[in-house]
C-alpha cells in the first residue's frame, strides 16, 4: 500500500497521506464497474486546473491491454484529493456535503463519495460493489 490508500486491482477506497479522511470522507471506486473511459480524470483536471489534462487529475484510471476483465482496471491516487472543497473552474460546492466532480461525470456510477468505511473493507475484504440487477441484466457479474 502506498501513500496510506487501500488500493487493488478491484476496488479502492481513496486516501492520500488521510487528507480524504480528514475532509469527511473518502472516494470509492467500484473497478469491476468502471470501463476505464477516463472521464473522471478528465473532470478532475478541469475543474481543478481550467483544462483537461489526465497528468494533473487526482485521480488516475490504468488500462492494461495485457489483462481481460475484471483485471484489466487499476485506480490509483496520485495527489491529494481534496473532495472538490478548491475548485476554481467549478460553479458547485464541494466537500463533503457538496459534489464531486468525477463522481458527477462518471456514466457509469463507478465513482460515489463515502462518510464511513464500508463494513466489508474494515473487515479485511478489498473491493466495493455497486453493481445491481441492471449490470446483470447487459452480461456483467455482480458478485
Amino acid at each position: 500500500m502506498d501513500n496510506g490508500s487501500l488500493n487493488n486491482q478491484r476496488g479502492v477506497v481513496m486516501t492520500s497521506d488521510g487528507s480524504i479522511k480528514d475532509k469527511g470522507g473518502r472516494l470509492l471506486i467500484d473497478n469491476k464497474k468502471c470501463q476505464g473511459c477516463m472521464t473522471c480524470m478528465l473532470a478532475c483536471s478541469l475543474v481543478h486546473e481550467g483544462k483537461e489534462d489526465l497528468s494533473t487529475s487526482r485521480i488516475q484510471v490504468l488500462q492494461s491491454s495485457f489483462e481481460t476483465y475484471p483485471n484489466d482496471i487499476q485506480t490509483r491516487p496520485v495527489a491529494s484529493c481534496d473532495l472538490c472543497l478548491d475548485t476554481p473552474y467549478w460553479k458547485e460546492q464541494g466537500g463533503v456535503d457538496g459534489k464531486q466532480a468525477c463522481v458527477e461525470a462518471c456514466p457509469l456510477g463507478a465513482v460515489r463519495l463515502s462518510t464511513e468505511m464500508p463494513a466489508n473493507l474494515e473487515n479485511g475484504e478489498d473491493e466495493v460493489n455497486f453493481r445491481g440487477e441492471g449490470w446483470k441484466k447487459i452480461g456483467y457479474p455482480i458478485d
